[in-house]
């Protein structure tokens, strides 16, 4: 065995990395390189011409251990190289050995627990009868306090490796995720898990967390969002399209108009307008704002004030109904402290009802109670008209599992439920009592009431035949059963404190004799 000095010509040609062995025999030439990042080796086998070669692999590789190649060795790469100069024909930078770089490690993430909706994943539901709800898409997961909304599962370290030479390569770990905390969210584990602290909807955008007690659609409410069921207070740029509903406990907000929609809050209403053609319905638990409302039921903890008119509504208001530059035109208002108007009255004979003074909670639950026993009643007797046909016909039926005798002990549980059911309906109809609530028996008009206003304040329902002009204030004069249209006073000065003149009594006509 000879080695290359550097004035010789290597028969190799250039080298594709660092020769770490090199040497020429009579039988063949051998070279040995290692790729500048040590993760391949090759190897250049020349047999010499003419002559018969016998190179078994063992040398071969007894070479590339004292070239320093440990790992990645192809051992049928090795065996094909030989075989091949055996038969004279040249190897040139042959790939020997090789190794893999290093594997990353996963990186981390974070496991959102609930649905956010920032995916427009679509979640049907079925009706009662099996029809898919178009209406309710369940886009996202609403969450309560102290609920688990998010697990951070940490970066891991991949597989290791080495260079053909030795080295150890270490396995290098994913990348970190820097999840950044925004309003309403705590974090527990050391930085692994993540609660709510309101209750509302999550939002993961741009590596952070939050929950928002506001839930805040930019356009419309249509088949696109779907019916609202939330627990904050959600605001809506655009409209409510007919038949999409909104539950929302802290509030709702629309900055435009509302179809035949349910709107159901524990807290305020805001809106544009609302055209419920007799199904639209609000219930809220605060004040309701709006400029307009035609066919809508409303049913209001708060004071219910509207800018321009009340068209056909039923409005039960817990505080007062105030359109103080507006009209209200048919349909039925109640209120506890006194309502207040422009003008009431509607045209064409449509009749206008207002109320003041009553809680409506107390009167709804009476009127509630009494038609549950009117129903009752009816079931009863129902029941007892088909049973006395059915227990003859029973009583001739021999067999035990017959359909009709089936029929008779359903007939027969049902009668008792309603029995049950009228007994307690009755006991809370003796016990119940009307509690003492500080109402205003008081309506207030700025400018005329039409005929066809019939008017309930305290103990007096009056019709109003003829149309009266204000500015005027309508209390109720109990002592002579009438209504008392007196000078205007705010709706701060209670009906009690107004005082209301005695009607002018007629002169008795004399008779004949006295005249003569």
């Amino acid at each position: 065995m000879s080695e290359t000095t550097e004035n010789e010509t290597s028969p190799f040609g250039e080298a594709p990395g660092n020769v770490v062995h090199e040497e020429h025999t009579e039988e063949f030439s051998l070279q040995i390189i290692v790729a500048d990042d040590e993760m391949s080796a090759m190897v250049s086998l020349i047999p010499v011409a003419d002559k018969d070669v016998e190179i078994p692999p063992q040398q071969l590789l007894s070479a590339l251990s004292q070239a320093g190649i440990e790992d990645g060795v192809d051992l049928p790469a090795v065996e094909a190289v030989c075989n091949f100069a055996s038969k004279g024909k040249e190897q040139r930078h042959v790939t020997i050995a090789s190794t893999e770089l290093p594997e990353p490690g996963a990186d981390a993430w974070l496991e959102v627990l609930i649905r956010t909706g920032a995916d427009q994943n679509i979640q049907l539901e079925e009706d009662e009868e099996g029809k898919l709800d178009l209406y309710t898409l369940n886009l996202f997961t609403s969450v309560e306090p102290d609920q688990e909304i998010a697990i951070l599962h940490p970066a891991e370290y991949g597989k290791g490796s080495s260079t053909v030479t030795g080295k150890v390569l270490a396995p290098e770990q994913g990348k970190e995720l820097d999840v950044r905390l925004g309003g309403g969210v705590r974090v527990e584990d050391g930085g692994q898990r993540f609660i709510a602290e309101l209750c509302g909807r999550v939002d993961y955008s741009e590596n952070t967390l939050s929950v928002s007690e506001d839930y805040i659609i930019h356009g419309d409410v249509d088949l696109e969002v779907g019916n609202i069921n939330f627990p904050g207070y959600t605001r809506v740029r655009g409209d409510v399209l007919d038949s999409f509903d909104i539950r929302s406990i802290k509030g709702i907000e629309i900055g435009g108009a509302v179809g035949n929609s349910y709107l159901i809050t524990d807290g305020d209403v805001t809106i544009g307008s609302m055209s419920g053609r007799d199904e639209g319905l609000i219930r809220c638990g605060g004040t309701l704002k709006a400029n307009y409302l035609n066919g809508v039921t409303v049913e209001c903890m708060g004071d219910v004030v509207i800018a321009n008119e009340i068209r056909n509504c039923v409005i039960k208001s817990a505080g007062a109904i105030l359109i103080k530059n507006g009209v209200i035109s048919g349909g039925e208002c109640l209120a506890l402290n006194g309502v207040e108007a422009k003008d009431i009255g509607a045209t064409a004979g449509v009749t206008t009802r207002l109320t003041s003074g009553v809680y409506f909670p107390e009167t709804d639950r009476l009127q509630m109670l009494k038609a549950k026993q009117k129903s009752l009643t009816i079931q009863n007797e129902f029941i007892n008209h088909c049973l006395g046909p059915l227990k003859k016909k029973a009583a001739k039926d021999k067999s035990d599992d017959s359909a009709t005798k089936k029929r008779l002990a359903i007939l027969l549980e049902r009668l008792e439920l309603v029995k049950k059911m009228q007994v307690e309906v009755k006991q809370e109809l003796n016990g119940f009592v009307f509690e003492d609530h500080d109402g205003n028996a008081k309506i207030n008009v700025q400018r005329r009431v039409r005929e066809k206003v019939v008017i309930s304040l305290d103990t007096v329902t009056e019709e109003v035949r003829f149309e009266q002009y204000g500015p005027l204030s309508i209390v109720a004069d109990t002592l002579n059963s009438r209504l008392y249209f007196g000078e205007y006073s705010p709706l701060t000065v209670h009906a009690d404190d107004m005082v209301i003149e005695e009607p002018e009594e007629e002169e008795a006509p004399q008779n004949e004799e006295e005249e003569v």
